[in-house]
């Protein structure tokens, strides 16, 4: 069978890369390169030109779908099954091999894989069995920790030789004893797929030889998002004829927060030498100016290769920024303009592009009043997140205390020490006394099986009393605050995982930036007509499931897709890029790779925004987002919404026009890519503070403005805490 037709569509790049089958190649494949046209005509041509047998390849992505995909349409290109090439995620593939395999290394054929919640609840298990606390040793942190060794082939020992100080010996038990139970269940977490795999080709029984004979060619999908463990399982698996090909962009690698490691990519050359590199350059999905106006931001990064995108589609328009107030006329003005445009462009060609998933909740309101058909890709809707769903809980409990399904959510959130026992308690009482739960937990001391818990419950009827003793008179958003102060939910979120609970602390903002908007609306109208107004907004069954819906997801969550017009907000410094990055150059360049990712998914038209504030527990005020900045100004036309104009900037001075005067300290010229603050009271990264309780620390970050900044500082002794500037009574010393 002649493979020239399998050729013939593709450019000569294209074409490069199927022909070239021996030895190590890496493809750079630019944003809408054609990507994976080339990486299943390669497959269907190492068949079709008899070098390979089904079963001698081995391609591996990250998706069971792309996996499922590649393997389908190689099947229709060559007219024949395919059903013994191995096609399929690392995970999948190393859990085949370890079938096989894992009495080499003391498992049974048919150990059990343990999901993330599988592993986080033994994580648990091990701290109370170690007798450690929940707070001082959050278990989602811990089981992050475990999983960062894992990824780099640290195991137990090897982790515990290199821990030093009290947290890192503490998590170094825990780990060892976290995998001495997996090991007694004959279990596997999705990490130790990864690493037995490895492990197992290593150990010198010959298995390792027996799979790199097996494997003729290995081809590599998405190479810039493999982490340490996935690029050493494939220099055991490739063999001596070092028939590998690695396709991938280092301008999309935006998952370093989950270990993936871009130097994999860039260092592809030293680790294969005499690789042959071949670039995809034509784009075949967006405009020119589209093109442009990514590749001079993505140009700012160190960490990369050079290439030069180019289209034959044709100029296109301009990209245009809304300037707007906050987050709410950000929605109404881009949600007004959709709806206004539906003569000329699908909804379901139409995407809204966010940094975090609280920024949905402006965007689904907008939606709803219009009756807009909408869905949400790569998370729930915003009034379905779990800390929403909990803070609703406990408003609807003050409410109306015969709520028994709110109150059994809340009773031991946060956590008090409530167990399964006393809420069954609590139950079986309501239910023979013919009364709610709340009543019978708000007279815990009158019941024998109660008595001894009563100490715990109170407070948390406690709580319920107070706000309902002022029910009717207290405006919704003030309510709504002082319950999220009175819970501790920032602390406990924050402790529970650093890294996601700021996302849940996010959600928290956004959901009490609403009830301002409800409050300011409607006046003093009271929790229970707002908690019906939120009812309506959550109530999906009146709207149908038509196909032509308007989209909205994270930038993450994007990777891959593609529509005509892409909306891409929320474009400040402290959100887009997020703050913690702004400080740390790695980081910074991942942000931006999250916006070059963002604007190569428009094919038609690029919608930037920028809000004058961001609600962040008050009204912050915010300074336009560096890579609107980077893209060249006469590829941009300005729509300014903004209903006043905040130190707007002069002929002589460079500050930008959002940012609080009080708040400068240095302004960057254009091109640098550093900003520092300093508030009234001389809080900056980098400055040495005394706290009456914590001593002497350096403040690390600085999060918000005026009595809303939020400091996270490393004391001497004690650690990283996160805390109010405006509570801390804290002192400059230096």
């Amino acid at each position: 069978m002649t493979s020239d037709w399998l050729l013939k569509d593709l450019n000569p790049a294209q074409r490069d890369a199927v022909e070239t089958t021996d030895g190590p190649l890496l493809v750079i494949a630019g944003a809408g390169s054609g990507k994976t046209r080339v990486l299943t005509r390669r497959l269907a041509y190492l068949l079709t030109s008899r070098k390979a047998t089904p079963y001698q390849l081995l391609a591996v992505t990250f998706t069971n779908k792309a996996a499922g995909e590649m393997k389908e349409r190689v099947g229709k290109l060559v007219g024949g099954s395919v059903v013994d090439m191995n096609v399929s995620t690392f995970h999948s593939f190393c859990a085949r091999l370890l079938r096989r395999e894992a009495s080499a290394i003391g498992y049974d054929t048919n150990f059990t894989i343990f999901d993330a919640d599988d592993a986080l609840s033994l994580v648990k298990t091990c701290l109370k069995d170690l007798g450690f606390s929940d707070g001082q040793f959050p278990p989602k942190g811990q089981m992050r920790k475990i999983s960062d060794a894992k990824n780099r082939l640290i195991g137990p020992e090897t982790f515990a030789q290199q821990s030093s100080g009290y947290f890192e010996s503490r998590t170094a038990e825990i780990y060892k004893l976290y995998q001495t139970r997996l090991r007694a269940c004959n279990g596997m977490d999705f990490d130790d797929l990864l690493f037995n795999a490895v492990m197992l080709l290593r150990n010198g029984s010959g298995i390792g030889d027996k799979y790199r004979s097996f494997f003729k060619y290995v081809l590599v999908d998405e190479y810039q998002d493999t982490n340490h463990v996935q690029y050493l399982l494939l220099k055991e698996l490739v063999g001596p004829d070092k028939n590998i090909c690695v396709v991938g962009d280092e301008d999309q690698s935006i998952y370093g927060w989950r270990g993936a490691d871009i130097s994999n990519i860039l260092n592809f050359e030293k680790d294969f030498p005499g690789a042959k590199i071949i670039k995809l350059e034509q784009n075949y999905r967006s405009t020119s100016r589209i093109l442009k106006a990514a590749s001079a931001v993505i140009a700012n990064n160190d960490m990369r290769k050079e290439k030069t995108l180019w289209t034959d589609v044709g100029d296109g328009e301009n990209l245009e920024l809304f300037l707007v107030d906050n987050a709410n006329d950000e929605a109404a003005r881009i949600v007004e303009q959709i709806d206004n445009a539906q003569h000329e462009m699908s909804l379901k060609e139409t995407v809204v592009l966010y940094r975090t998933n609280a920024q949905s909740r402006a965007f689904e309101e907008q939606l709803r009043r219009r009756g807009l058909p909408y869905q949400i890709v790569g998370g729930v809707g915003f009034y379905q997140r779990k800390e929403i769903k909990d803070l609703l809980a406990y408003l609807k409990l003050i409410v109306n205390t015969k709520d028994d399904v709110s109150f059994g959510r809340v009773i031991n959130y946060p956590k008090r020490g409530i167990g399964q026992k006393t809420t069954q308690s609590i139950a079986m009482i309501a239910s023979q006394q013919g009364t709610s739960q709340y009543e019978i937990a708000r007279n815990a001391e009158l019941y024998p099986d109660l008595a001894g818990k009563a100490k715990r419950i109170t407070p948390f009827t406690d709580i319920i009393e107070k706000y309902r003793t002022d029910l009717e008179h207290r405006p919704v958003d003030l309510l709504i605050q002082d319950l999220v102060t009175d819970l501790n939910l920032i602390e406990e979120l924050l402790a529970e995982d650093s890294v996601a609970g700021q996302g849940r602390v996010d959600n928290i903002e956004a959901f009490i930036e609403g009830a301002s908007e409800y409050a300011r609306a409607n006046g003093n109208n009271g929790l229970a007509n707002y908690l019906a107004d939120i009812s309506l907004f959550t109530d999906l069954d009146a709207y149908r499931e038509i196909e032509n819906k308007l989209t909205l997801m994270t930038l993450h969550a994007a990777k891959g897709l593609e529509f005509d017009t892409v909306y891409l907000v929320g474009l400040e410094e402290g959100l887009f890029p997020l703050q913690r990055t702004v400080m740390e150059p790695l980081e910074l360049e991942e942000e931006r790779r999250l916006f070059y990712v963002g604007a190569t998914r428009a094919k038609k038209k690029l919608y930037l925004s920028s809000a004058t504030t961001r609600f962040r527990f008050g009204e912050v005020e915010s300074i336009p987002s560096r890579f609107i900045k980077e893209v060249p100004a006469e590829l941009i036309e300005i729509r300014d919404y903004r209903s006043r104009t905040v130190f707007a900037p002069t002929e002589t001075s460079r500050q930008p026009s959002f940012l609080p005067k009080q708040a400068v300290r240095h302004v960057a010229e254009p091109g640098e890519l550093q900003y520092e603050y300093e508030d009234e009271h001389g809080f900056s990264p980098g400055r040495l503070v005394m706290h009456p309780t914590f001593g002497r620390g350096k403040i690390l970050k600085v999060d918000g403005f005026g009595e809303s900044t939020r400091l996270e500082i490393m004391f001497s002794g004690i650690g990283v805490k996160k805390i109010m500037a405006k509570y801390a009574k804290l002192k400059v010393v230096g």
